[in-house]
């Protein structure tokens, strides 16, 4: 039987050995917020213990998929995939009911198959799409840069999952001059920016080259150079890393 939304909740962190994992207070709030909307009562208490298990013989970069069901933690790692730059297409978000929508939830399957339908067509990355507006990536977080310079994200109740590396990138893009407005990527929006980028665990900072095979009209690299410039500094800071059990 195909798992449901509310049989498991989930967050992904980012390993390095000898330094542990990236941002795990963020990504274990998140996870909390996620489990008390799907109706699950995580052990926070096992959750380190379940992580530093499975990075434990892990020599090498990665990624780790930290899950919560009714039989207790689960974690594996996986490789990082990293881009510099992706051609994006775009395709129906997947729905779900009420608050449901923007957890990471027991029925990720989708994320796969959308993965499959950008692999077949040449694409990396593979914007959703809700009521003619982009609401979020199946793997990271979409930044829109418009023509007076002003940087869009989706707002909240258009479902997309809370982004633990934008609200780690914000107070930079803002001392940069590029605060994060609130609101929706609609057609008409993404016609007139400059500039996409993806933000996330996985793939880190990527900029969007096309869209349905459609370049951007007169693309600018601002937007791009703030969020690398600021996601490289967040890396480097000893405090966004806790140790666990990987090989050093």
């Amino acid at each position: 039987m195909p798992a449901g939304p509310r049989d498991a909740v989930f967050t992904t962190l980012l390993f390095q050995p000898g330094r542990g994992v990236a941002d795990l207070p963020l990504h274990l709030a998140r996870l909390e917020v996620h489990a008390a909307a799907l109706r699950l009562n995580p052990d926070m208490e096992g959750a380190d213990d379940s992580m530093a298990e499975a990075c434990r013989e892990r020599t090498e970069e990665g990624l780790v998929r930290l899950a919560w069901s009714k039989d207790g933690w689960t974690c594996t790692t996986r490789d990082r995939e990293m881009l510099p730059d992706v051609d994006a297409i775009t395709a129906p978000a997947p729905r779900w009911a009420g608050r449901i929508n923007g957890t990471k939830h027991g029925a990720w399957s989708w994320s796969e198959e959308m993965a499959a339908k950008g692999s077949a067509m040449g694409a990396d990355a593979v914007l959703l799409v809700h009521e003619h507006r982009i609401v979020d990536e199946r793997r990271a977080t979409p930044l829109l840069l418009d023509d007076d310079g002003v940087v869009w994200a989706a707002p909240d109740d258009d479902g997309g999952v809370a982004s633990v590396t934008l609200s780690t990138l914000t107070e930079a893009l803002a001392a940069a001059g590029l605060p994060v407005q609130r609101g929706h990527l609609n057609e008409r929006r993404v016609a007139r920016a400059t500039a996409m980028v993806l933000v996330g665990t996985g793939l880190g900072v990527a900029s969007v080259e096309t869209i349905d095979g459609v370049p951007f009209a007169a693309p600018s690299p601002r937007l791009l150079n703030v969020c690398r410039a600021a996601y490289e500094a967040h890396m480097a800071d000893p405090a966004t890393w806790t140790e666990l059990g990987g090989a050093r």
